[in-house]
């Protein structure tokens, strides 16, 4: 139980280094490191830094196609790999064609797979960046040596100035006995009605599988969302 002190006073120092090159137009590769030290005088809030680093590139075949690859990897203090993996990693390749190319409509096919024990962004494709804490494919992702794999489909539309659309597609393999695949399917619709003002009407469905255990989702869950978006 923490009891040393007021969390309130915990402090994080970060630091940051990004290096890319990038020889032409269609190609660049970097690389980037973050390390997150304590800095408070909390004794619960010992043996909790972490160290991410990573690799990544970029390569456009046309104006319209490109494909993009990150690899992560990270050095975890045991408070927070809490006996389990402390050297987490995660890799992610991307296909992203433009509508340019196929008139209709634009695509990405993302394929992910990350280390259960993976400190940082565990729901990539959650609805909620956008709707407050909202269903996601990777509510159930739990904290095991095993690696969860994500695929993901969205195909945007722009039919005009004023209309745009999207439909999306994403899974989730948990590498996990006993806990279902999440699947999550969604959709929406955005009017341009100023270049200011925007509203977006949009639907989301997560299905969570059945028979998990408990402390984990089962079933469905449903979000709808009406957004105006304004820019000053």
């Amino acid at each position: 139980m923490m009891n040393s002190g007021n969390l309130y006073d915990t402090a994080q120092m970060h630091y940051a280094l990004d290096l890319t090159w990038q020889p032409n137009e269609k190609f660049f590769i970097g690389a980037n490191g973050v390390w997150v030290k304590d800095d408070s005088d909390l004794a619960a809030m010992e043996d909790m830094d972490y160290n991410t680093y990573s690799v990544y590139a970029s390569y456009n075949f046309t104006p319209a196609v490109a494909l993009q690859g990150t690899y992560y990897w990270q050095d975890l203090d045991e408070g927070i790999a809490g006996g389990f993996e402390d050297s987490p990693k995660a890799w992610r390749a991307t296909l992203a064609v433009k509508q340019d190319l196929l008139k209709f409509t634009g695509l990405r096919f993302e394929y992910q797979q990350q280390d259960n024990t993976f400190n940082g962004v565990r729901d990539p494709y959650s609805f909620g960046v956008n709707s407050a804490n909202a269903a996601s494919i990777s509510d159930n992702m739990p904290w095991n040596d095993g690696t969860t794999k994500l695929f993901f489909i969205y195909a945007d539309q722009k039919w005009n100035d004023k209309w745009s659309s999207y439909l999306r597609y994403q899974q989730a393999d948990f590498d996990t006995t006993g806990l279902d695949d999440a699947k999550g399917y969604g959709a929406g619709v955005t009017y341009q009605y100023t270049p200011a003002i925007a509203f977006r009407l949009a639907y989301d469905q997560v299905d969570y599988g059945s028979d998990n255990p408990i402390g984990f989702k089962n079933d469905k869950d449903h979000v709808f969302q009406f957004r105006t978006a304004i820019n000053f």
